[in-house]
């Protein structure tokens, strides 16, 4: 009785160690155990993933950019440039936070370009 108490807790030990493992995604479990090897492909695969981050950093800087200019032109009201800014904005948005905040703005800016017609 004893020693079967003793596997069913080493069994739930065991399972409730690899849960949160089994929860990852399997590119975190692949770049985690990647970065033990000294292979030739994964200074390729940082090359890659440093190429992608710089991509995301310039492209959330445009979109930030488009942002702004169609904040400046619903303020001036001009709403089919600020439309055609945050649609700019929203096709390069790399984040999604900023893309949640572009959607609800360009929401806003098609219900009263609605309205007016």
């Amino acid at each position: 009785m004893k020693k079967s108490l003793n596997s069913i807790c080493a069994l739930y030990f065991a399972a409730f160690i690899a849960l949160p493992l089994a929860a990852l995604p399997a590119t975190v479990q692949a770049d985690s155990m990647s970065s033990y090897s000294n292979q030739p492909g994964d200074a390729q695969a940082r090359r890659e993933a440093k190429e992608r981050a710089n991509y995301l950093s310039e492209a959330n800087e445009h979109s930030l950019a488009y942002l702004g200019q169609a904040r400046q032109f619903r303020e001036q009201g001009r709403y089919e440039l600020a439309r055609q800014r945050y649609l700019q904005a929203l096709s390069i948005c790399a984040d999604d936070q900023t893309l949640s905040v572009i959607k609800r703005e360009l929401n806003g800016i098609e219900l009263l370009l609605r309205t007016m017609r």
